[in-house]
């Protein structure tokens, strides 16, 4: 997959619900661009797990796209509980400062706008990697394991993100934002 993140981890400090226990958390906007197989947008939080294979990992929380073939992947393929959701904003750049605003909402009403601010441009390629560990849906009933493998052009960037109170990303509403980060131009492999 090709494309370019917004990201941003957070430290939860308190259990919320069963889905969302006290921890790290991540919550990134993807843009899939040509060559992918797909092209698509995505808002995404994702939980820092030990993995049951001892290893340190994500695991998918909540996410949205606007494809529907990328809700049936995910869902079939890694147990991924993606769903369906709107997304708009634009973006600007001033000699090496690019500027973007994302806004994402789906059927039930708003879920999260965000605006980072980066020099990712000129920043160097680097090595990215990790596993992520979901736990089955309906659609994949058994516990699914993949790698992620790839780079991207990824420095700190300045990150502000606005849960609407009454979304389903209302949770973080109270975390401490730890740092932001910008992944453009990545490639990444799942397997």
């Amino acid at each position: 997959m090709h494309g370019s993140m917004w990201l941003s981890v957070y430290r939860l400090a308190h259990d919320v619900d069963e889905r969302h226990p006290k921890g790290i958390y991540a919550v990134a906007l993807v843009d899939y661009t040509e060559p992918s197989p797909l092209t698509y947008h995505e808002l995404l939080s994702a939980r820092v797990i030990t993995a049951s294979n001892g290893k340190k990992a994500v695991s998918v929380v909540d996410i949205w796209v606007d494809s529907p073939d990328s809700v049936a992947g995910g869902r079939t393929l890694w147990a991924i509980p993606k769903g369906l959701a709107k997304f708009g904003g634009e973006a600007s750049t001033k000699g090496p400062l690019a500027t973007h605003t994302w806004e994402t909402s789906h059927d039930d009403g708003p879920i999260a706008t965000a605006r980072f601010s980066d020099v990712t441009q000129l920043a160097p390629r680097l090595p990215m990697q990790g596993g992520v560990e979901q736990p089955g849906i309906e659609e994949h009933p058994d516990t699914a394991w993949l790698t992620m493998e790839g780079s991207a052009k990824l420095l700190p960037a300045r990150g502000s993100w606005t849960f609407d109170p009454d979304g389903p990303l209302a949770y973080l509403r109270g975390a401490t934002k730890v740092g932001s980060f910008r992944g453009k131009g990545f490639q990444v492999a799942f397997g």
